[in-house]
């Protein structure tokens, strides 16, 4: 593990570290509560200076969601894995839109697909399915009663 994301880990708040991936970047997990006060410190601390959010992702496990967040330093050239873990009965979490301006779209899309409740987002709304649309259709749940999408049927 590197010696600036080192200063991040904390197991005792809920930030570990979880793997490398085979292109050696570092994937850390994050307790929910407290990732907002980690993406912060990562993009703000002048040694690891995270200042670009790649992407955020979600995922529908069995007995959770998962939420992955790829950051990238251009100071650095280097990338990071964070991982959060909620709660299927409360799937909310504190939204990154006002520390990634990048967040706001992919949050969005999150919720859109996932049904995933980011607090304090500026607008979060459906931005890939109609605004009437029932349910989230990556939840492995979702039943798909949408006769719009009729024609689809085989």
């Amino acid at each position: 593990m590197s010696e600036p994301i080192n200063s991040v880990i904390d197991e005792q708040n809920g930030i570990k570290f979880l793997d490398k991936t085979s292109d050696n970047v570092e994937v850390l997990e994050v307790n929910p509560e407290k990732l907002l006060e980690a993406a912060t410190y990562l993009k703000m601390n002048k040694d690891t200076q995270f200042n670009v959010l790649l992407s955020v992702s979600g995922a529908d496990k069995p007995r959770h969601f998962e939420l992955v967040y790829h950051l990238y330093s251009t100071v650095f050239s280097k990338k990071l894995i964070i991982k959060a873990v909620i709660n299927k009965n409360c799937p909310e979490i504190e939204s990154l839109s006002g520390v990634y301006s990048a967040a706001n779209w992919h949050e969005r899309e999150t919720y859109d697909l996932l049904g995933i409740n980011f607090l304090n987002h500026p607008a979060l709304e459906r931005i890939l399915l109609p605004r009437d649309w029932k349910g989230h259709p990556l939840r492995k749940d979702y039943v798909n009663n949408d006769e719009r999408l009729s024609w689809n049927e085989r």
